[in-house]
């Protein structure tokens, strides 16, 4: 790892009464190291701090330095650091030729265009990782530090069609990087983003043929279909997408493989189910959800927690004025709740920002939802996912307070899950008069 990887790190806040205040650490300190020893990310703050001994910290506060002495064995340090990664991010060196980083319109947030790929991110939040860009020393720390699990964007197993995917002459390197995480005992999850005609069908069968045989000790593998946007800086073309045909096909292959690699490990992605118009498969299906946060099962866990919340829905009374924003794939996980029984309207909003094939709620434009409300009638409070939201704001940047008042609607948002829509709708419903 480049020095330029390291610190400082930056202190958030700090935890009243907590060690680190006692050591007189406070919010917006940069900790410049522990013993003298340099900060790569959290995982080296805990690591140094975690033996139940007094610690020298070294703090930059304005343009001082100052030395604390934090005593590790009080319990937790009350230390909330502004990211888990201190210095730069680990960045990725691939030209993936379905990047979606590259079809993002300009003119979004800065952050969005960072193509991080960050082992340390994988491992702390669970995004996807390629290996091309990791070195001898990063693949010797996660496997002696035991950073796992860790998340993998693998793709295709076969050497030329990866160089062709991935842009990158040494794409391959990253096959050996799994096999040693591997063998060191790392857990790994992978992830296939397929393209019609370019990864699937016989690729698709001889990559999962390969995990078979080399790589079979990755926990799980989730079968997903590629984004296409349609109005970004690059576009693939449009045929490289699933329609319901194409769709039925890929759940087709993903059973029969399922069946050699088990059931426990494969699974396809929620979105190939709504392609193919077929309902979430039940709970069993995805053998604990180990891919969630991958698109794969939410929808099965949404209905579940309907199911689980029936008993009380005789307590909400009709809520005629209120309605709740979603995507067409949304709506789709929607239905059981049956909304429509309670006054309640399902407002559906296409994506004018990156085009009507992608459909998740997480990537709603405000500019859609204001849209939507502005020629629907009647329609006093608005409940939106807070998946739609960074720091109170829609991925155009428009805040909800801005939408509110462009709409002249009250908008709520509400976190993610069947519960807490109910309980939005319970507690709020009866007060629109």
């Amino acid at each position: 790892m480049r020095r330029d990887h390291f610190g400082p790190a930056i202190v958030e806040s700090i935890e009243p009464g907590s060690p680190a205040w006692g050591a007189g650490i406070r919010s917006g300190d940069r900790i410049l190291s522990i013993e003298r020893r340099p900060l790569r990310d959290v995982v080296d703050c805990y690591l140094l701090l975690a033996e139940g001994v007094k610690r020298q910290v070294r703090l930059e506060r304005g343009s001082r330095q100052i030395d604390v002495t934090l005593d590790t064995a009080a319990g937790s340090l009350g230390i909330e650091f502004a990211s888990p990664v201190f210095g730069r991010v680990m960045t990725c060196n691939n030209r993936c030729m379905f990047c979606f980083v590259d079809q993002l319109p300009p003119g979004l947030r800065g952050t969005l265009y960072v193509k991080d790929d960050d082992y340390r991110l994988s491992f702390l939040e669970g995004n996807f990782i390629t290996l091309t860009n990791l070195r001898r020393g990063d693949l010797k720390r996660i496997a002696a530090e035991g950073l796992s699990p860790l998340y993998i964007s693998l793709h295709a197993t076969n050497p030329t069609l990866r160089r062709v995917i991935f842009g990158n002459n040494i794409a391959n390197r990253a096959l050996k990087a799994l096999a040693t995480l591997l063998d060191a005992g790392i857990e790994v999850h992978v992830q296939l983003v397929l393209m019609r005609g370019v990864n699937d069908g016989g690729y698709l069968d001889e990559t999962l043929e390969d995990i078979r045989l080399q790589y079979g000790k990755v926990s799980s593998i989730g079968v997903v279909p590629v984004g296409i946007t349609t109005s970004g800086r690059r576009r693939l073309p449009v045929d490289m997408g699933y329609d319901s045909d194409s769709a039925v096909r890929v759940l087709s292959q993903v059973e029969r493989w399922r069946k050699t690699l088990g059931e426990e490990v494969l699974f396809a992605s929620d979105e190939f189910f709504y392609l193919a118009g077929e309902s979430p498969p039940s709970s069993d299906y995805y053998a604990g959800y180990p891919q969630a946060e991958n698109g794969i099962g939410l929808a099965r866990m949404f209905a579940d927690s309907i199911d689980k919340d029936k008993a009380g829905a005789g307590s909400i009374p009709r809520l005629d004025g209120t309605a709740v924003v979603t995507s067409p794939m949304g709506a789709w996980a929607l239905e059981p709740l049956e909304l429509e029984r309670l006054g309640v309207k399902l407002l559906i909003c296409d994506n004018s920002l990156f085009g009507e094939r992608v459909t998740v709620t997480g990537l709603l434009p405000g500019r859609d939802i204001a849209r939507k409300l502005k020629v629907e009638p009647g329609v006093r409070r608005a409940l939106v996912s807070e998946v739609s939201l960074s720091d109170c704001r829609f991925i155009d940047d428009l805040s909800i307070e801005v939408l509110s008042a462009r709409c002249d609607v009250e908008i709520v948002a509400v976190q993610p899950g069947a519960g807490a829509l109910m309980e939005a709708l319970r507690n709020r419903g009866g007060d629109i008069k």
